[in-house]
């Protein structure tokens, strides 16, 4: 047996003499006592001394084993790993398959930091486009044997342009309903134009959850989303909020920098006195990132002071103080040490479809037609898809470096930014060596309460 190069290890915690063990492939946690520590750090690079273990501590070995914490060899590591990412590439949908569509490109409001701002346009799906979307989707999932399809209808706004979700969400229900398939979808909007009568409508069409977005308090709101014509949005979008959330799941996306980070617990201190904290299903809040330039030139980004985030200074600890103020008030949270997988490099991952009916696999890219895939009325995917598919960056990561199955090599879309590239590697490991320690530590917390 030796220790694999993707465990992890925090030491005297919980207690002094304790070890929390993280494997980053695996994602098993588990917590050592200090005898077993010992033996793992009997592994001097020819594998763990096994001489006078006892029949206890052998077991604990094959549990580990189990894990991935520890492998017998250097030669089950790399098939493992090989087997791990050939699996990402190219294994089965077994869960749903995702597709985001655009209904329009146009939005009502006028974000500070909008991820569109380059392709922001007076571009509607029509009916002749949804039909096409209905047909592609069908087609792909009766030759792909998907049992559940989730769509997502996003924008710019998409509540500016309703009736492609009317159409395309009945369609796609009755066929799923005839055929066996499960079929749900969701709503991303900036809450100022969802009402009751439209949940009412589109919960017979299999409507799930309604995401809206919220940038903290009302100041810092109003600040990042205001109107087009700069009036504030936040008391629009709580009594939108305040009409549907006993009908329908509601959940709320927002995201930060350094000037509205501190009021995100005044939100959820406002959203508690409101009586909406609880009946929320889901509350999370993303770093801004950096977006692609104009048209034209995507490699000249912007916002990219943005990217400093991951730095070694970065923003890390932002991100832990936001995860220790959820926990501290009840609200779920996702575990923070989680495997990012990049859906350019799936052939069975999901797709967004715009209001072209171009094809992207990444919404980051939404808009720039020299990153598409494909297009619906054509039904294939293109040369591009083949170049995505092609990526391994991980191999071209440290053979030291423990994240490789968590990162591989980084997210393609932040390649692109620093490398202007897909291939190469986007290394945080400076981040990862920051923040992993402690998300361990988080995540061990998160799992004693639930147990609790």
């Amino acid at each position: 047996m030796k220790l694999s190069r993707y465990t992890l290890f925090v030491d005297d915690y919980p207690e002094k003499g304790d070890s929390i063990a993280y494997h980053t492939r695996t994602q098993a946690m588990v917590k050592l006592n200090q005898e077993m520590r010992q033996v793992l750090e009997r592994d001097t690079g020819y594998g763990i001394r096994d001489t006078g273990l006892d029949a206890q501590t052998q077991e604990n070995l094959k549990a580990l084993n189990e894990m991935g914490i520890v492998v017998r060899d250097e030669e089950e590591e790399k098939e493992k790993l090989e087997d791990f990412f050939r699996q990402i590439k190219y294994g089965p949908n077994t869960v749903a398959f995702e597709v985001t569509i655009l209904t329009a490109y146009k939005c009502n409001f006028r974000c500070v930091y909008c991820f569109e701002e380059s392709v922001k346009q007076d571009i509607f799906l029509d009916k002749q486009t949804s039909e096409s979307i209905i047909n592609w989707l069908i087609n792909r999932a009766e030759r792909r044997g998907y049992k559940s399809i989730f769509i997502v209808f996003y924008g710019g706004e998409p509540l500016l342009n309703t009736e492609p979700i009317d159409y395309i969400s009945r369609k796609m229900k009755e066929w799923a309903d005839a055929n066996g398939c499960r079929f749900n979808f969701a709503i991303i909007t900036n809450g100022s134009l969802i009402n009751p009568k439209l949940v009412d409508r589109w919960q017979r069409a299999g409507l799930d959850c309604v995401r809206v977005s919220l940038d903290g308090d009302r100041e810092a709101h109003n600040k990042k989303r205001p109107f087009m014509n700069g009036s504030g949005s936040f008391d629009v979008i709580i009594r939108n909020i305040k009409s549907i959330i006993d009908k329908v799941k509601v959940g709320i996306a927002g995201n930060f920098d350094t000037e509205n980070l501190e009021s995100i617990p005044r939100l959820l201190d406002y959203l508690e006195q409101e009586g909406l904290l609880d009946k929320l299903d889901r509350i999370g809040f993303s770093p801004i990132t950096p977006r692609l330039g104009p048209q034209d030139n995507p490699a000249r980004i912007e916002l990219s002071n943005c990217l400093s985030f991951f730095a070694k200074d970065g923003m890390f600890e932002a991100t832990l103080w936001l995860r220790r103020e959820f926990m501290r008030r009840g609200i779920k949270i996702q575990p923070g040490m989680a495997i990012n997988i990049c859906p350019l490099i799936m052939e069975d991952g999901g797709v967004a479809v715009d209001p072209k009916g171009e094809i992207y696999k990444c919404n980051s890219f939404l808009g720039y037609e020299q990153f598409s895939v494909g297009n619906v009325n054509n039904g294939e995917f293109n040369q591009r898809q083949k170049e995505f598919l092609e990526v391994d960056a991980w191999r071209k990561c440290p053979p030291d470096c423990p994240y490789v199955p968590m990162c591989q090599g980084g997210c393609r879309f932040f390649s692109y930014l620093e490398n202007k590239n897909f291939t190469d590697i986007c290394c945080k490991r400076d981040y990862f060596d920051h923040i992993c320690p402690e998300l361990i530590k988080l995540d061990y917390e998160r799992e004693i309460k639930k147990k609790s």
